[in-house]
């Protein structure tokens, strides 16, 4: 018995089809007026633009000529943003949108500089990694074999990669084409940000790519995607190579649907399968739409070629995409094959630390912990397969979604990123104003009956036919193990003893934890700290505390951060992991806050006067929560210490310091019922040179925090 399902109205995709055509149809012809869609478009990317080339104002003060230049792309700027109004044609709305993406392309490389030379440390280990193995490349060394390690002393980086048994990645784990990039880059160049640089000249790329492809009319996209927001180039800035991805997927998402059109390959088609095995040779980021595409290609060609003709043009597609991605990296596999494949794979076998926004990232605020962590990997790639087949059984809705559906497994593993996310970003705009959203060519062969005539499987369930069902079976699996890998518990649980912080820092650089092991095996923690930002620290170094916990046993550690960077900050809470490598799991403790309160240091004056030698000033200490508030509370400890800094081999007078309310010791007092300590400073003299003052909190045990900012002072 067959059940008839009445089709869903196509009202929705036939209005987005129109609106679609209109904007064509307006954009072909030079003496059209443009379309309202066209102008808020171009309107809302110049206001865009405005916060990236506000980001470009510190290195003016260096060099007058990038002041020119800023100056002159905001009058450009401000004269696009008026066009976008006033403009009557095509044809000047056309010159708007090309002075559009010059001044993207020009804020986006000035804004790179204002970053690079503000802050010239390096940002990523994925940075560092690639800039050292172009040197050893240019030195005749293979990378994939050589122990990285030294390029964290040469190029250093605060983000190492952590690895569950406690060290840090110290290999090339990426395939070759940023490092051949890299090295003829560094050639020219130099070795001072060359993959920074590299990745900047991607997203330059990337706007002249979709200023090409796109329609016109609304290649002001292109400026908007690349340089307007600038989460792309916050990623590049750092040398993270997501960003060399970018212009190729948003070729390869050019007319896609047209690949193969006719049974065979055009010279366009091979280009764009070149620009896949260019994108695949790059990062593993690339790797996950490419089998979406794959699939698309043939599913839209079977309708036209049947399913043989199909195959072949789809077969010769990945043998073009497959032979440039061999070109690029045969002579890293033939100099050293395993050492290759380990770097290729390194994602998938390395055991990194869980860090991310995915779901790891619910695990992680939520302290759940997981007594297999590998279960999240295996979820992500069942969920791939799902998405897969569903992708396959629903084409005629999910076709145009080739390059957005991988996101969604990208959720699962323990390390998804935000970068992994946004790597399709210009990808989806070329390929949603390229391609119709209907699957080209695309009918119903006799075997796969029109969605009108598939049988339900039970009346009783009216959206359960045939294809639905073989769509949720294929998730099946992903959801079991998915379910499993929530439900495994952390094998131990932490508890924060106590903790010392680092003085004017404003961090925590040792911590006591007890931790109880209430699995059945033996476990060899390693300890981190969770930073506020999610990011975890590497492993810190223990001072007291067994090797290994047995089972269903405890042990109290005493651990100490191994650098400034791995210490977390006292204004976040102070919350530590533990993980183990055999087997795979993740522990976390509750989140402890350091500083409950600060406090506010302030003189009579923001600006002092230079004082004479004897006189006094009073600067009065402020008790405030974390959140600003004033806390009018009695009896908090309060101290104010002092500090000077010289270049000079000469020293000179201190400041003696007298609090009121009086405390424990001179420079210490307890708040008066305003939650105030007033401190009087006298100084004999310092030679007109600057002291530093600081206020912070004591609270028993526990430590310093709740520090001010400076305040200086000087006597002649």
């Amino acid at each position: 018995m067959s059940v008839e399902v009445e089709r869903p109205p196509a009202l929705a995709r036939t209005t987005v089809d129109g609106v679609h055509q209109q904007l064509r149809d307006t954009a072909a012809d030079p003496g059209a007026r443009p379309n309202i869609v066209h102008r808020v478009l171009l309107v809302i990317t110049a206001f865009s633009m405005f916060s990236t080339l506000m980001g470009v104002f510190g290195p003016t003060v260096r060099w007058p000529g990038v002041g020119i230049l800023l100056f002159v792309s905001m009058c450009a700027l401000v004269a696009v943003a008026v066009m976008g109004f006033t403009t009557q044609t095509m044809r000047w709305f056309g010159r708007a949108e090309l002075l559009l993406a010059v001044l993207a392309v020009v804020g986006i490389s000035l804004w790179m500089l204002s970053m690079i030379l503000s802050f010239n440390g390096y940002r990523s280990d994925e940075e560092i990694f690639v800039q050292y193995s172009a040197d050893l490349l240019r030195h005749g060394h293979n990378p994939y074999t050589a122990d990285l390690t030294p390029a964290y002393a040469q190029y250093p980086s605060p983000f190492p990669t952590k690895l569950l048994d406690g060290s840090i990645t110290h290999h090339l784990d990426y395939p070759a084409l940023p490092t051949l990039l890299t090295t003829v880059l560094t050639m020219m160049v130099g070795t001072f940000h060359t993959v920074g640089l590299l990745c900047t000249l991607f997203l330059v790329a990337t706007i002249v790519v979709m200023y090409v492809l796109l329609p016109r009319g609304l290649r002001s996209l292109a400026a908007l995607v690349v340089a307007g927001i600038p989460v792309l180039a916050q990623g590049a800035v750092g040398g993270l190579l997501f960003a060399l991805v970018v212009p190729f997927l948003a070729f390869a998402a050019y007319r896609w649907k047209q690949t193969g059109a006719g049974g065979r390959l055009s010279k366009l088609d091979v280009a764009k399968a070149v620009a896949v095995g260019a994108a695949i040779s790059t990062t593993q980021v690339a790797w996950f739409p490419i089998p979406f595409l794959f699939l698309g290609i043939f599913l839209v060609r079977r309708g036209e070629l049947g399913r043989r003709g199909a195959a072949i043009v789809t077969a010769k597609y990945i043998a073009v995409s497959a032979a440039t991605f061999l070109v690029i990296n045969v002579p890293f596999i033939v100099w050293s094959p395993g050492g290759w494949l380990r770097g290729a794979l390194a994602p998938l076998t390395q055991h990194a630390v869980p860090e991310g926004e995915g779901l790891i990232n619910l695990v992680q605020s939520m302290s759940t912990g997981s007594g297999n962590l590998s279960l999240y990997t295996y979820a992500g790639a069942l969920v791939m397969i799902g998405l897969l087949v569903a992708y396959w059984r629903h084409f005629d809705r999910l076709g145009s979604a080739c390059f957005a559906l991988p996101m969604i497994g990208l959720l699962f593993p323990t390390r998804s990123y935000w970068t992994y996310f946004i790597a399709y970003a210009a990808a989806w705009v070329v390929g949603l104003l390229t391609n119709d959203l209907a699957p080209v060519g695309e009918k119903a062969e006799e075997d796969e009956p029109a969605v009108t005539e598939r049988a339900l499987l039970t009346p009783r369930v009216p959206w359960l036919s045939r294809y639905a069902a073989i769509t949720v079976a294929a998730f099946v699996p992903a959801v079991a193990v998915f379910g499993v890998a929530v439900a495994s518990p952390a094998p131990m649980t932490l508890k924060v003893d106590s903790y010392l912080t680092s003085a004017q820092l404003n961090t925590v650089q040792t911590v006591t934890v007890t931790a109880t092991n209430h699995s059945d095996h033996t476990l060899t923690p390693h300890f981190m700290a969770v930073h506020g930002n999610g990011m975890v620290s590497a492993s810190w170094n223990v001072v007291s505390g067994p090797k290994v916990i047995k089972a269903h046993s405890w042990a109290q550690y005493v651990v100490t951060a191994p650098s400034t960077d791995a210490m977390p900050l006292i204004t976040d809470a102070l919350k530590i992991q533990a993980v183990t490598d055999s087997p795979a799991t993740v522990s976390y403790s509750g989140s402890v806050n350091p500083q409950p309160y600060t406090t506010v240091l302030v003189a009579d004056s923001p600006a002092l006067p230079l004082l004479p030698p004897g006189s006094s000033i009073v600067l009065n200490a402020r008790v405030q929560s974390q959140f600003g508030t004033e806390l009018h509370r009695t009896g908090i400890r309060v101290c104010l210490g002092q500090t000077k800094f010289t270049n000079a081999s000469t020293d000179y007078d201190t400041a003696s310091v007298t609090a009121s309310p009086t405390g424990d010791q001179a420079s210490c007092g307890f708040t008066d019922s305003q939650g105030e300590v007033h401190f009087t400073v006298t100084s004999h003299g310092t030679d007109s040179r600057q002291l530093y003052f600081q206020s912070y909190g004591m609270q028993g045990s526990l430590g310093r925090f709740g520090y001010s900012t400076f305040l200086s002072a000087a006597w002649r």
